[in-house]
């Protein structure tokens, strides 16, 4: 989620992260919500881990669906999102269970906890928070009906990736020793401000890492831990990173990932720290 000026274009398209992800949610109205994206072996790592990218997809947009009724007349801005993924082969699919764990004047924090379906054992924790900001006449008009349970499918028939989800979003390696990988924008990775996806810079971090940090460490790793902090929109593309490895050995390491919009004169969007195991 992220604050920028829209305008009417039917969103999410047929082809979009969240449609190929097959992401489910039910929101409560008690405040609690809880979403679902299925384990296929395209959103998983080559050992069968849930990919960060798609994890933490999920959770910006669950988090996002629950922040924007807890604020309303107002809306939201995604401030930062960490997460914590157990590595180890997935389950059937991956469950978010949010709360909101403060909702004040000016900022709204979320907690989602993620278990593995269907042996509901932990898979990981996620915080996020989101600055509260004036309503722009622009923004999306909120329908969902807060008194009552609501489910909904971001699927269409047809939905789902034909390649792994870097492949989908089209990430790609430019440099892997360094660290740096390219994401191109278009309607694919754009939220309903037409900027991107608060979920796909997870992706763009990850895999940056993990190309970094595969070299460093002298083994293939995976992302596993994730802090991402928001600082301006993505709009132009493509989306560029820089890394610098923090610290390497042959079990795990750690890595600080910039990301630009070389579109928008190199503008800084994103930082993130990733951490990998082998």
């Amino acid at each position: 989620m992220s604050e920028s000026e829209p305008d009417n274009w039917g969103y999410p398209p047929e082809r979009h992260l969240l449609r190929d992800l097959r992401l489910e949610a039910e929101h409560r109205p008690d405040g609690t919500s809880t979403a679902w994206i299925p384990m296929t072996p395209e959103v998983q790592t080559p050992k069968g881990t849930p990919s960060l990218g798609a994890v933490t997809t999920l959770v910006d947009a669950l988090g996002g669906g629950m922040a924007i009724p807890a604020v309303l007349p107002n809306w939201i801005a995604t401030a930062d999102l960490t997460l914590h993924l157990l590595p180890g082969p997935a389950g059937e699919a991956v469950e978010a269970r949010g709360q909101v764990a403060r909702a004040g004047r000016t900022t709204v924090v979320l907690e989602v906890e993620l278990f593995d379906v269907p042996s509901d054992a932990p898979r990981g924790l996620a915080t996020m928070t989101f600055s509260v900001i004036e309503r722009a006449v622009e923004a999306p008009v909120w329908e969902r009906d807060t008194s009552t349970v609501t489910r909904m499918t971001m699927a269409l028939p047809g939905s789902g990736f034909e390649g792994h989800m870097h492949e989908g979003l089209g990430l790609e390696v430019i440099d892997a020793p360094r660290g740096v990988v390219e994401l191109p924008i278009g309607d694919f990775v754009l939220n309903s401000f037409r900027a991107v996806q608060g979920g796909a810079f997870g992706a763009v971090a990850g895999a940056a890492a993990e190309a970094a940090l595969t070299e460093a460490c002298g083994v293939p790793v995976e992302a596993v831990d994730l802090h991402l902090t928001y600082l301006e929109l993505g709009r132009i593309g493509p989306l560029r990173t820089a890394t610098t490895v923090l610290r390497s050995s042959p079990s795990e390491g750690a890595a600080r990932v910039e990301i630009v919009d070389t579109g928008a004169d190199d503008l800084l969007t994103t930082w993130a720290t990733v951490a990998c195991v082998a």
